[in-house]
C-alpha cells in the first residue's frame, strides 16, 4: 500500500518519468540554485552552467537536482496568489486531515531523497530537515490560515537549500584535498545573479550600418543694432536691425542683394 502511494505521488504529482530519469536529470533545475527556485531562470535560450557545487560527485549532483525538482513541484509549480506561490503540497494541505497527512508524507519523501547522497546526510542536517517537516505539519493543522502559512514557509524548499549547503561544504573539502584553488561556484546565489545581469549594448551608429546623425545647426545669433533714421535730419525716430550672423551666411546673402540692386 505504501509503495503504491509512493509511485502515485512520484508519477502524478512530482512528474517523475523515464524521460527525466525519474527526476535526476532535468536541464532546468540543473542550472538553477536551490535559493533561486522561486524566481526561476530569467534568460531563456542562454546556456548557463550547471548550478552544482564544485567538488561533489555525479551521484550527489543528480540527487540535488531531484530534490530541487521535487521542492519546486510541491511548493511553487501551480499558481501565484497575492504574491504567494502555491504548489501541490499547499493545495493538498487544504483538504482536512487527509491532506495534511499526505503533505507530510510527500515532505518525508524529499528528506529520504536527500539522505540518498553518498555517505548519508550529517545528523544535524537531517534533524533540521525533520524539524522543518514537523513544523510544517503542525502549522498546517490550523484551518485555512495554517495552510497559507505552510505555503509561505515552504519546508521542502528550505530542505533543498540545506542539502545544497551541505554538499557545498563537502565539495569544498574535496577541493582542498586535491590542492585546487579559486574554483568558481555557480550554485552560489550571488554568482548566479551576476550571470543573470543583462548588459544593454550601445546603440549601433556606424557609417556602414546606420546613417550618422548630422550635427545640429546652430541657432541664429540675434544681436540688436540701433541705427538713426525715420525722422527729420535723422532725429525723431529709430529702428533696430539684426546684426549679421556670419555663421549663418548673412554676409553672403547681403553681398548678393547689393549686386542684384546694381
Amino acid at each position: 500500500m505504501l509503495g503504491m502511494l509512493t509511485n502515485f505521488v512520484a508519477k502524478r504529482i512530482l512528474g517523475e518519468t523515464t524521460k527525466n530519469h525519474f527526476g535526476k536529470e532535468d536541464p532546468y533545475f540543473e542550472t538553477v540554485p536551490a535559493t533561486r527556485l522561486k524566481g526561476g531562470r530569467k534568460k531563456k535560450g542562454k546556456k548557463l552552467p550547471k548550478a552544482i557545487p564544485p567538488g561533489i560527485s555525479d551521484h550527489d549532483a543528480k540527487v540535488l537536482t531531484k530534490v530541487k525538482r521535487r521542492a519546486y513541484r510541491l511548493d511553487m509549480c501551480l499558481f501565484n496568489f497575492l504574491g504567494i506561490q502555491f504548489g501541490w503540497s499547499s493545495v493538498i494541505g487544504f483538504v482536512p486531515a487527509i491532506g495534511d497527512a499526505l503533505d507530510m508524507f510527500m515532505a518525508l519523501m524529499v528528506v529520504k531523497t536527500c539522505d540518498g547522497v553518498e555517505g548519508k546526510l550529517d545528523s544535524k542536517v537531517r534533524n533540521k530537515m525533520i524539524l522543518n517537516v514537523i513544523l510544517d505539519f503542525v502549522v498546517g493543522l490550523i484551518p485555512f490560515l495554517g495552510d497559507l502559512a505552510d505555503a509561505v514557509y515552504k519546508c521542502n524548499t528550505r530542505n533543498a537549500i540545506l542539502l545544497e549547503e551541505f554538499l557545498r561544504k563537502r565539495g569544498q573539502l574535496a577541493i582542498k584535498r586535491e590542492g585546487t584553488q579559486h574554483v568558481a561556484d555557480p550554485s552560489l546565489p550571488e554568482t548566479y545573479d551576476m550571470d543573470e545581469e543583462e548588459v544593454t549594448p550601445p546603440p549601433y551608429d556606424s557609417a556602414r550600418g546606420a546613417r550618422a546623425r548630422e550635427p545640429a545647426r546652430p541657432a541664429e545669433a540675434r544681436v540688436p543694432r540701433e541705427t538713426r533714421g525715420g525722422g527729420i535730419f535723422g532725429f525723431g525716430g529709430s529702428r533696430r536691425q539684426r546684426e549679421p550672423d556670419l555663421e549663418m551666411g548673412d554676409r553672403t546673402r547681403r553681398s548678393r542683394t547689393k549686386e542684384s540692386r546694381r
